[in-house]
């Protein structure tokens, strides 16, 4: 399904463009295989316990251990994508972390994948082109005053604060949507501090670690992966893993465009077309996890 993809962007005029996509494309694979094994592991986890305890058992678990590897292989790929890409070219296409992830949910469920959900698939690479193709994202200019950098970090510690607070307590479903929530955006968070850091590195590695982006970006990944952990081990995967998947490109988007400068085409009905993309991607991304190939737990609350 990369294909059409590929070819709506008109990469072959562009080998610089078409490398970040490539990117972005073993992003999203690594992260979809790595959401599906972790989930895997920690849906059968007992949510009660010290607060530090689900990860403490988590990190036992072998499978979950792969899971946490592959994350990271992710965000290898992702970190060499926002080195020379946008927010808003590269956060949008690790939607398709839930199309690589069908294949691996399969195959641990023992389930075939159904005409419904290749529909839905289709349907979200369909929008993912269609909001690339017309916005063309462009680079800004990662280069925000401290001030400014201090006020996005702020916000975004509060989103996920209220977030987490709002979370507890409540039904499976409420847990699950809301933890998963504030996942996304603290992984948008990730990605922008990730570009920042990304840009920083063209001076020396030397000169990356007497600057703060570094040490932000490893508290936000922290908070943000215990935040997905608590969305994951709600059970309600069908809220938690798209909304985790559609709030981090968002949240990322909005943080290009507002923050850095990056530039969309916004002239005419472009707007539209890619308000229509993006909702489009969203439609089947959700589509994608009513499926039970994703879904399926030893007992899912649903309630």
């Amino acid at each position: 399904m990369a294909g059409p993809l590929i070819a709506s962007l008109g990469l072959h005029h562009h080998l610089g463009r078409g490398l970040i996509v490539l990117l972005s494309l073993a992003s999203a694979a690594s992260y979809g295989f790595a959401a599906v094994l972790q989930h895997h592991e920690a849906v059968r986890q007992s949510p009660a316990g010290r607060p530090g305890g689900l990860l403490g058992r988590l990190i036992r678990r072998p499978i979950w251990l792969l899971g946490s590897a592959l994350d990271g292989v992710g965000y290898a790929f992702q970190f060499l994508a926002l080195r020379r890409g946008s927010l808003a070219l590269v956060e949008p296409i690790l939607v398709l972390s839930l199309v690589f992830a069908l294949p691996v949910a399969a195959h641990l469920e023992h389930r075939r994948v159904s005409a419904h959900e290749v529909v839905a698939a289709a349907v979200t690479v369909a929008g993912l082109a269609l909001f690339q193709g017309i916005a063309r994202p462009a680079l800004g200019h990662p280069t925000a005053p401290l001030d400014d950098w201090i006020a996005l970090s702020a916000a975004i510690a509060l989103a996920c604060g209220i977030l987490a607070l709002l979370a507890r307590g409540g039904t499976p479903k409420r847990a699950a949507l809301l933890y998963a929530a504030g996942s996304g955006t603290a992984f948008g968070y990730v990605a922008a501090v990730t570009e920042r850091t990304g840009h920083i590195l063209d001076a020396g590695v030397l000169h990356v670690l007497v600057t703060w982006p570094p040490y932000a970006l490893v508290v936000a990944a922290v908070v943000a992966l215990s935040l997905t952990q608590r969305a994951f081990n709600a059970g309600v995967l069908r809220l938690s893993l798209p909304t985790l998947t559609i709030a981090q490109p968002l949240v990322a988007l909005v943080i290009g465009i507002g923050f850095f400068g990056e530039h969309v085409h916004a002239r005419g009905p472009a707007p539209v077309v890619e308000a229509l993309g993006l909702a489009l991607m969203t439609v089947g991304v959700y589509s994608l996890t009513r499926s039970p190939v994703l879904t399926a737990a030893p007992e899912e609350p649903d309630r």
